[in-house]
């Protein structure tokens, strides 16, 4: 009888191995299903993460830069790309099969939210650029010469962008961007040392220590270094300040201001433009030239000439409408396409506007609050006299220092006069500059 129940007790126990066992795989291959399900669903997600992700890496910083959608949907990718991780990594309990498709799933995850992380870098640091340069700062990947900030920045932001920048793969766009952060670097560091030193000269807008000459002179050749108008313009009139005080201790600095730039507007052509291009090419000065867009349309080629000779190229509306007479979407499309059309061909945005006729109100520079209205202060009236003698005799009657001398490209006779009006600025101890230099 004892030797029965025990044989029964031993089966007894026997079966109750069996049913654990039984249970216990059940449970593991629903475990092992209910987690299948979940990977196929995570992978079938992952298409659409991968889809997004190559749509996001295949733009140009040219798209970071402008397009404000672009962070937008790498956010969104990005919580898809955690979601799916902590959803795949929450998995557990299951089989040596599935555990491997959880690895290899969630490695391929990691790789995805590290590339977002490139690509949101990317963005933030292109759009961070823009706001600090105030225009595109990239065509095609490579950045635009000559940018110009328009206000310092924080050693948090700067230190901020270098982060973001060398955390990147190194390829042509991370090169690009080390050029913005060192361009911009290289000029905050400029406005930091003026702001220095200019506090040492002038307090509460007066002055209260006199620089001698040659720091004046420093002073200026630095303002003169900056890239963006308007910051140039707020230090030019601290230096104006000062200039008043240093000429009654120094009048010899006087000679040192005979600086003239020589401005041709309304064209270009293919005939007299290039006469003026050879003869400014022959005495070594570069001049500005304040092109109408539909003259730009009608001769691309003369234009890449101008630019290519190392010449400053400005806006002077598409047709020479009187802007003031125009409503703002007007002023908006007059300026812009011709913008639009200039910097197509010379990869360089104008950033002087001079208005037809002079003429300018409230309407123009809220349109265009990013560009300096360049104006002149001799008038030669080539237009109006198409006489070479009367041409050179309004600049003798009218010189001063930093004169904007105002001529017409399209105009045979103001190229036959320009070689005179060159001898006669020379004989006069002028040295020749851009306009943008004495716009301010």
């Amino acid at each position: 009888m004892a030797k029965n129940r025990k044989k029964q007790f031993i089966l007894i126990f026997l079966l109750l191995i069996l049913v654990v066992e039984v249970v216990f795989l059940v449970r593991r291959m629903t475990l092992d299903k209910k987690a299948s399900q979940t990977l196929a669903s995570v992978t079938s997600e992952k298409l659409v993460i991968d889809q997004s992700l190559k749509e996001l890496s295949d733009k140009s910083l040219e798209n970071y830069a402008t397009n404000q959608e672009l962070l937008t949907t790498s956010n969104k990718t990005q919580q898809q790309v955690e979601k799916s991780i902590k959803t795949v990594d929450d998995i557990s309990n299951i089989s040596g099969k599935v555990k491997h498709q959880k690895s290899q799933l969630l490695t391929e995850l990691q790789k995805d939210a590290k590339m977002i992380q490139m690509v949101q870098n990317k963005i933030k640091t292109s759009q961070e650029m823009t706001d600090i340069f105030g225009t595109k700062p990239f065509s095609k990947n490579a950045l635009v010469k000559n940018l110009a900030i328009t206000k310092s920045i924080s050693p948090t932001l700067k230190n901020e962008l270098i982060s973001q920048v060398s955390a990147l793969p190194k390829d042509e766009q991370r090169a690009a961007l080390e050029e913005g952060v060192k361009e911009l670097t290289s000029q905050n560091q400029l406005l930091a040392t003026l702001d220095k030193e200019m506090a040492t000269y002038i307090q509460n807008k007066k002055v209260k220590t006199v620089p001698s000459s040659e720091e004046y002179k420093k002073l200026d050749k630095e303002v003169s270094g900056l890239k963006n108008d308007k910051l140039k313009k707020t230090y030019a009139t601290q230096l104006s300040l000062l200039e008043q005080e240093v000429i009654k201790n120094d009048p010899t600095l006087l000679d040192d201001d005979k600086k003239v730039a020589l401005t041709f507007d309304d064209g270009p052509n293919n005939t007299s433009s290039l006469q003026i291009l050879n003869t400014l090419k022959k005495y070594d000065i570069k001049a500005t030239f304040f092109m109408l867009g539909s003259m730009v349309d009608t001769y691309p080629d003369v234009v890449k000439k101008i630019h290519d000779a190392g010449h400053e190229i400005g806006n002077h509306t598409y047709d020479h409408k009187d802007l003031t007479k125009l409503d703002e979407a007007s002023i908006k499309q007059e300026i812009d396409s011709t913008n639009q059309k200039i910097e197509k061909l010379t990869g360089e945005k104008p950033t002087l506007l001079r208005p037809p006729y002079g003429a300018y109100n409230d309407r123009v520079t809220k349109v265009e609050p990013n560009m300096s209205i360049a104006l002149w202060n001799i008038d030669t009236l080539d237009w109006k006299t198409h006489n070479p003698t009367a041409i050179l005799g309004e600049v003798k009657k009218e010189l001063q220092p930093h004169s904007i001398v105002l001529m017409h490209d399209i105009h045979q006779d103001s190229a036959d006069s320009l070689e005179n009006v060159i001898k006669y600025l020379k004989s006069q101890g002028y040295t020749f500059v851009l306009a943008k230099e004495l716009i301010n």
